[in-house]
């Protein structure tokens, strides 16, 4: 389902709306010094009669509601993302990233840049949220447009249908666990399963796991934070199944 507007700003997150579905584009408004960047962005608005505007920087953040607009804000249909049995059927290896209970905008567009990175399906967002945020969209510099991103309250239902489709789910912990480099190896169809960065994962999750891994470090410190760990978690199945 699709309904409302979705206001991205930031010139990656933009470029990356433009390239990807143009059709979805309602309006654009811009500042003067970003037009030479968008020129093909504003012939295709004359083309198909879609309105833009170039405006002040100072009204771009009253629209955007951000300081950090980089001169261009799209207001665009919200995209289209398909649903989780659709992401499980395809065959071969595949890597999911489950977060429950994060809500920061700004690990979210992190995280999604990151799972984009090394090659996961979609990234399940257990949780309140409903919709990615104007400014997860700008941090993730356009790595949204190329996930797709499933909401639930509960994640755990979505985690049942992982299972069943032959998915491993992996929870993360800071302080039990086998070591996520131990020779074991991570399945090839896993789901990385992380939580909020206070409370981490709830026992209710954590009994969901077929595994529970950690990162070794020097325990100086008592944990990374959620973004960091993903990307250590991504990088290693990568690292085993396709590189």
């Amino acid at each position: 389902m699709r309904d409302g507007e979705t206001k991205i700003y930031g010139q990656h997150a933009c470029h990356a709306v433009f390239k990807n579905r143009p059709d979805d584009i309602i309006r654009v408004l811009l500042d003067q010094k970003s037009k030479p960047a968008f020129r093909d962005l504003l012939t295709h608005c004359v083309e198909q009669h879609k309105p833009y505007r170039v405006v002040s920087s100072e009204e771009l953040e009253k629209v955007s509601g951000a300081r950090h607009h980089e001169g261009i804000c799209i207001v665009t249909l919200p995209k289209w993302t398909r649903g989780l049995p659709e992401v499980l059927a395809e065959e071969g290896p595949g890597l999911l990233l489950a977060l429950d209970q994060v809500g920061n905008p700004h690990n979210i567009g992190t995280l999604l840049r990151t799972a984009v990175h090394f090659g996961a399906r979609a990234v399940l967002l257990g949780g309140k949220l409903r919709r990615l945020s104007s400014a997860a969209y700008r941090t993730a510099e356009g790595a949204a447009e190329y996930i797709d991103v499933i909401f639930a309250e509960d994640v755990t239902e979505l985690l049942s249908q992982c299972k069943r489709a032959g998915f491993s789910v992996c929870a993360t912990s800071s302080h039990q666990g086998r070591s996520l480099f131990a020779a074991e190896g991570l399945p090839a169809r896993s789901v990385v399963l992380l939580g909020a960065e206070r409370d981490g994962l709830s026992k209710k999750l954590m009994n969901e796991a077929n595994i529970v891994l950690s990162i070794p470090g020097t325990e100086q410190v008592e944990s990374l934070n959620v973004a960091s760990s993903a990307a250590v978690f991504l990088a290693e199945h990568w690292r085993q199944h396709r590189g």
